[in-house]
């Protein structure tokens, strides 16, 4: 693996093709998607931001990455959103996942934030996870 390039992309399609092969969450949400298609019908997960800083030891290059996933729902309150989070916690929150060219990857539940969308009646939590990669 090349020290320099990066690990948004493998680690944004290894987190979407974990939750998008989860019967339980699927059951719930139209879609995971990095691009939501044009009135896709809700509720459905989005990926929204992604930063990263590096993470070197001696030997191995690696990054701390942190992908914010957007829960979007058109329900009234948050409930239904709340537990689609609890999916997305009990998916990712203190898991290890693998992702192409650097193994396996530690995941934790860093912040949550829950909003109301001031454009429409929509609502969206947004919820931060962070990965700690290293290159194989």
């Amino acid at each position: 693996m090349n020290k320099t390039n990066s690990a948004f992309a493998p680690v944004q399609q290894a987190v979407t093709q974990h939750l998008s092969t989860d019967e339980e969450l699927m059951s719930k949400v139209s879609g995971v998607f990095d691009g939501v298609p044009e009135n896709e019908a809700f509720p459905f997960v989005a990926v929204g931001g992604i930063t990263s800083s590096p993470f070197r030891t001696f030997s191995r290059f690696g990054e701390e990455v942190t992908l914010t996933l957007h829960i979007w729902s058109d329900a009234q309150g948050f409930s239904e959103a709340n537990e689609i989070l609890e999916d997305l916690n009990r998916l990712l929150a203190d898991r290890n996942l693998d992702v192409d060219g650097y193994g396996t990857a530690s995941c934790r539940y860093v912040a949550g934030e829950a909003e109301i969308d001031p454009e429409t009646p929509h609502r969206k939590i947004l919820v931060d996870y962070q990965l700690l990669v290293q290159a194989t």
